[in-house]
């Protein structure tokens, strides 16, 4: 082979890499407070990047007027103190009212699950707003706003700040049901026919792609999504269709994201549990290479305002590494009050990926294991197990180094190791079990 043909396919196998690689950081959530929310905006060396929550309606707020100064704001602040931007549409948020109220568009009541307002909205298949879908986010891909690193002004679908983009599907917003997760969509979209649906999506997704084709774009998607067939199941229909048309190959690979990362150990068995189950989260499960995962936490540790128990006695490192080992994700978005507390900024900037080889989970569904004395001195003991069956122990300290090995489950000697926090690695029968263990 030529050196010249040897360099192109090089140059190619890099630049597909850069454009195409997995969504990777910490990115800190924004809030209602600041200058086009920018209040949460930091300059930490741990934090990768800041998300900013918006809507098609807040920048078009009125057929073809668009208003990009909150854009604008947000872009310079982050580019001065070389930060990367996520923009995410809100899963709720509607379309501009103009088109839904356009002459022949097919529509229905759309109700908000949070502050139980209705809105009428075109279905996600309507012509006229598939092609003002394409409009709008043509003028928001050609937008330019200056680069510090270019010195010239550059549109923001090559803007180097922008990294991630979320516009959603337009007349659904996330991938799952709408007024009621156990509501088929077949009952709420009129003339709803499953082909034309999927298709729908997948050219409002192609739209993105190919408006944004070096930034990752990400879709909202959960379980809660059917119809009137029962199989394959409209889930499993549309996540096919996705990986085959974003395949990297004939359109660049995608993401899938969730809003419900949290974690808790229980206080008794020490045993910690991950969120999203794998029962609710299976959009996300087994994606492998074909697509990405990406999640934003459910609630802060530090201000835990959705449910206290759902963060209990763990730290967001936890559900970190839950969503790394199960999922497969690298990126996470945090709320800034975890973001902010000393307690926790430590490990944030010790924090990567290769910490998580070792699940604070249990996988062993039959018994309760256990670890007592716990925390302990001296010695430790396995509960909880059969006594019967051939079992291998390995603690592992906090970056997966392997500190002690026995197929002895009582009396383990951890006098020689320091204080701190390790894991238990429990193997049996083909099945695992993660503990947490603090040595005092």
């Amino acid at each position: 082979m030529k050196i010249k043909e040897s360099f192109l396919i090089l140059l190619f196998c890099c630049l597909y890499l850069t454009l195409y690689s997995q969504p990777k950081g910490i990115y800190v959530l924004d809030s209602n407070n600041g200058t086009f929310r920018d209040a949460n905006i930091r300059n930490y060396s741990f934090v990768d990047g800041y998300v900013w929550r918006t809507s098609w309606s807040e920048i078009e707020t009125a057929k073809d007027n668009y208003n990009f100064d909150g854009i604008d704001h947000i872009v310079k602040k982050l580019d001065a103190i070389n930060k990367k931007l996520t923009i995410l549409f809100g899963a709720y948020a509607v379309e501009p009212e103009y088109v839904a109220s356009h002459s022949g568009v097919i529509s229905y009541s759309f109700t908000n699950p949070i502050d139980k307002t209705t809105t009428k909205r075109a279905v996600p298949y309507d012509t006229y707003l598939m092609q003002r879908f394409q409009i709008f986010l043509t003028a928001l891909a050609n937008h330019k706003i200056y680069s510090i690193s270019t010195s010239t002004m550059v549109a923001l679908k090559d803007h180097p700040v922008l990294s991630n983009i979320a516009t959603n599907i337009a007349g659904l917003g996330a991938i799952r049901n709408v007024n009621g997760q156990n509501t088929s969509l077949n009952t709420v979209l009129p003339n709803y026919n499953r082909n034309v649906f999927t298709a729908s999506i997948l050219s409002g997704m192609k739209i993105q792609t190919d408006l944004f084709p070096s930034k990752n774009v990400f879709i909202p998607f959960y379980k809660n999504i059917n119809d009137n067939i029962s199989s394959p199941t409209l889930e499993s229909d549309i996540k096919t269709k996705l990986l085959s048309l974003f395949d990297g190959v004939k359109n660049p690979k995608i993401s899938f994201w969730q809003e419900n990362l949290a974690g808790y150990t229980d206080a008794s068995t020490n045993t910690f549990t991950g969120l999203p189950l794998t029962t609710f989260a299976t959009p996300l499960l087994e994606l492998n290479d074909n697509a990405y995962t990406m999640f934003q936490m459910l609630q802060g540790w530090t201000t835990p305002f959705l449910d206290p128990n759902k963060t209990a006695n763990s730290t967001p490192f936890d559900a970190m590494c839950y969503a790394y080992n199960t999922y497969g994700a690298s990126y996470y978005e945090i709320y800034v009050s975890d973001i902010d507390n000393l307690n926790y900024q430590t490990a944030f900037n010790n924090w990567t990926a290769s910490n998580c080889t070792i699940k604070p989970t249990t996988e062993i569904k039959s018994g309760k294991i256990s670890i007592y004395p716990n925390p302990s001195l001296h010695t430790i003991s396995i509960g909880g197990i059969d006594t019967h069956q051939k079992l291998k122990i390995s603690i592992f300290d906090e970056k997966a180094n392997l500190q002690l090995l026995t197929e002895i489950p009582e009396d383990i000697d951890i006098s020689s190791l320091s204080n701190g926090v390790y894991y238990v690695q429990i193997k049996q029968n083909k099945k695992i079990s993660n503990l947490k263990l603090i040595k005092n």
